[in-house]
């Protein structure tokens, strides 16, 4: 998954705006832009959307 994708599961109009969200601070999210969102962080977060999120490890161990 994508930090796009996460945004707009949630509605959020802006990184800012996903940060409060999903409590995380803006520089957690530009992290998550820049190298991807950790595989542990994508797991949480299909488990919360009951899997409308999908964890891509497999990008993740390439």
């Amino acid at each position: 998954m994508t930090v796009d994708d996460v945004r707009n599961h949630y509605g959020a109009e802006s990184d800012a705006d996903l940060a409060r969200i999903l409590k995380k601070t803006r520089g957690a999210i530009s992290k998550w832009r820049s190298y991807g969102i950790p595989a542990s962080t994508q797991a949480i977060l299909q488990v919360q959307t009951k899997g409308k999120l999908k964890a891509n490890l497999d990008a993740l161990t390439a």
